[in-house]
């Protein structure tokens, strides 16, 4: 059975670092690069290859978790996205939290709102985790 990876491991993942050995993390390295080259290009061309590159390795930690991670327990109330979504929507945030310091330094209040929402995220993936491994939320398969 496979563990879902905490939220540190994911920033690490997204950040380059000991992500390797673990199929879904390989995943969510990929989405924070694919972010950050989208953001570099403006041909609408290599953008939608880029989104539907995306989109496939979003449906590859679907597949990973419907695979890996147990049946669904009765009672657990249905997450209303993917985690392939959630992992999905952090990388892009990552992203442009690091985008911003780069761009705007450091103590600008656009820096700080882009690390506070990906705080946000941070927190409700680890809520989410919490909750699918202890039988109370289940995710959608896709």
């Amino acid at each position: 059975m496979g563990i879902l990876p905490t939220a540190p491991q994911l920033l690490c993942a997204f950040q380059g670092r000991r992500f390797q050995d673990r199929e879904l993390l390989r995943s969510a390295h990929a989405l924070a690069e694919l972010h950050e080259r989208r953001g570099q290009v403006r041909d609408t061309a290599l953008i939608a290859e880029i989104d539907c590159r995306r989109s496939e390795l979003v449906d590859d930690i679907n597949d990973w978790c419907v695979q890996e991670i147990p049946l669904h327990r009765n009672g657990a109330s249905l997450h209303t996205e993917s985690l392939g979504a959630v992992v999905d929507r952090m990388a892009r945030s990552w992203v442009d939290a690091n985008q911003a310091i780069d761009i705007d330094g450091a103590r600008s209040d656009n820096t700080h709102k882009h690390w506070y929402h990906l705080a946000e995220l941070v927190d409700g993936y680890t809520d989410l985790v919490t909750d699918v491994a202890g039988g109370r939320r289940r995710l959608p398969e896709q």
